[in-house]
């Protein structure tokens, strides 16, 4: 059910990134994207990956000929007149085509289109939430350029913790060269392994490490959010069994801490 229209504050950008595939970034990402309409916030969510996004909303109807936005588009800034796709309530997508991999071999002053495509839609959405690839290419440059945070989900692997210091180390570029409002929201636990000793303790180590910048909001790897998404809604949605309503909890002040900190409530 959906609160009270919140008040409005401006559009609001978020890429969810990380400089590693496989830890969860847009599961994550779309959760945020059911959290916030649910608050009553307009979200528009944008693939700029290679369309794992789309995969959980309804394909567009047979007999609707609408020429939607693809995500190619704003990077190219033509939009054409298009506009994005009503997914959910309260949810819009803007979704991947084959032409977005072509991105990343375009020059560098391609990245800038992004955001300025996405000031097109400033006055009719609150939150845009990017998915961006698991690599430094032009399309994550351009999310991180347009974006007014990041937020970073991985998960307790040596290769993930070791990217993390990689991915602030391209915050920092980003800020110095396009994007000085960039701010980096924190590292999300996600996918952990609660049977795992080692992933356990590896925890308060992080913590330590990273202080503020690591959430405490810990989500624990569970079937039953992969499950909710491909049934097309959050793991919160009718979560019934002991497991669905410990992923419900873990996920949904997971999120409610990235709307926070992003200034959204």
């Amino acid at each position: 059910m959906r609160t009270e229209q919140p008040e409005r504050k401006g559009m609001r950008v978020l890429a969810v990134a990380n400089q590693k595939g496989g830890v969860g970034k847009s599961t994550f990402g779309v959760h945020i994207a059911f959290r916030a309409a649910e608050q009553g916030y307009r979200v528009l969510l944008v693939d700029v990956d290679e369309g794992d996004i789309s995969e959980v909303f309804p394909e567009v109807e047979e007999d609707d000929e609408t020429p939607y936005l693809k995500s190619s588009q704003l990077f190219s800034g033509e939009l054409n007149g298009q506009n994005p796709r009503e997914v959910y309530e309260g949810i819009s997508l803007i979704e991947a085509d084959v032409e977005i991999l072509d991105v990343d071999d375009m020059p560098l002053d391609v990245i800038m289109g992004l955001r300025e495509s996405l000031t097109k839609f400033a006055a009719d959405y609150d939150l845009c939430i990017i998915d961006t690839p698991p690599n430094l290419q032009r399309r994550m440059l351009g999310a991180l350029t347009a974006a007014d945070g990041v937020v970073t989900p991985f998960d307790i692997s040596p290769f993930s913790l070791a990217r993390m210091p990689k991915l602030l180390a391209t915050v920092a570029g980003v800020q110095g060269e396009y994007n000085p409002n960039l701010r980096h929201l924190g590292f999300v636990a996600n996918r952990v392994n609660s049977k795992s000793s080692n992933e356990v303790r590896a925890l308060p180590e992080l913590r330590e490490a990273y202080g503020d910048m690591l959430f405490d909001e810990v989500v624990i790897a569970r079937a039953c959010i992969s499950t909710a998404l491909a049934q097309g809604h959050p793991v919160w949605h009718r979560a019934r069994s002991g497991n669905q309503r410990l992923a419900a909890k873990e996920m949904r002040q997971a999120c409610d801490e990235v709307l926070s900190r992003l200034g959204m409530n």
